[in-house]
């Protein structure tokens, strides 16, 4: 495959990464009020980094298309891996799963760093 061809697929496939994360942004926006919330209303997340469907949060992991969040405690504990969280979200058909495991990932990185939680670099 000549490098033209891989820039094309790889220029089509941020395109249809941006459609995607732009869409989750819709949703949470119109779940959190869209436009004019009211103000007792929870704000839209301020994402530190999204994922198709699921961002990384001041919070930890949530979901932009469906009310499910996980504290960052939660995915920075060592005693729990990747099977865990892989295993339970997979049980619900509404997760898009890539989405999650990328999150999962970004997001233990970025709360290990902001908790100065030592273990930061070791594999899960």
């Amino acid at each position: 495959m000549d490098a033209k061809t891989r820039m094309d697929r790889e220029k089509a496939r941020l395109a249809y990464e941006k459609a995607r994360q732009q869409e989750a942004l819709r949703i949470a926006k119109e779940r959190y009020g869209g436009d004019h919330p009211s103000p007792t209303e929870p704000r839209v997340p301020a994402i530190i980094a999204q994922f198709g469907e699921w961002a990384v949060t001041p919070f930890g992991l949530e979901c932009l298309v469906y009310p499910y969040e996980i504290q960052w405690d939660s995915i920075t504990d060592g005693r729990v891996g990747d099977a865990f969280w892989l295993e339970k979200l997979a049980t619900k058909d509404w997760v898009n799963l890539s989405d999650f495991a990328d999150a999962l990932r970004h997001g233990r990185t970025i709360h290990r760093y902001l908790q100065d939680i030592s273990h930061n670099n070791e594999p899960e």
